[in-house]
């Protein structure tokens, strides 16, 4: 019987910690970098900066000459919503949601902002 409480227990307990953790809201990030179409459907922003998170509700945009980075991200959403395949070649500004895959990391758009129509 004791066996079977604490069973019972370390269950309660570990669904407890798998709730809250869900229940934890993810950062809103932001990131500078340059559409490209994968080779098939989908677009990637390459050369990006490492995605930050946002501290502002309403953050300063980033300038046209903003350096850009290393990173490479696959972007996911509604991305017809923002006319992504417009931006194609394009230096933007891209607000979302960041989530882990492979091989690159995924971003779930929210906000996409031209910055300059050539990847500089």
């Amino acid at each position: 019987m004791t066996r079977m409480s604490l069973l019972s227990v370390l269950v309660l307990l570990a669904s407890g910690a798998l709730f809250h953790a869900a229940a934890e809201p993810l950062s809103m990030m932001m990131t500078v970098g340059c559409v490209e179409r994968d080779g098939g459907d989908r677009f990637i922003l390459v050369r990006s900066t490492e995605p930050t998170a946002l501290t502002e509700r309403v953050p300063e945009q980033p300038l046209a000459d903003t350096p850009l980075g290393g990173e490479t991200i696959t972007l996911i959403g509604t991305l017809d919503e923002f006319n992504v395949a417009s931006h194609d070649g394009h230096k933007v500004w891209v607000k979302g949601l960041l989530n882990p895959g492979e091989p690159h990391r995924l971003l779930n758009v929210v906000s996409l902002t031209h910055l300059s129509p050539t990847c500089e």
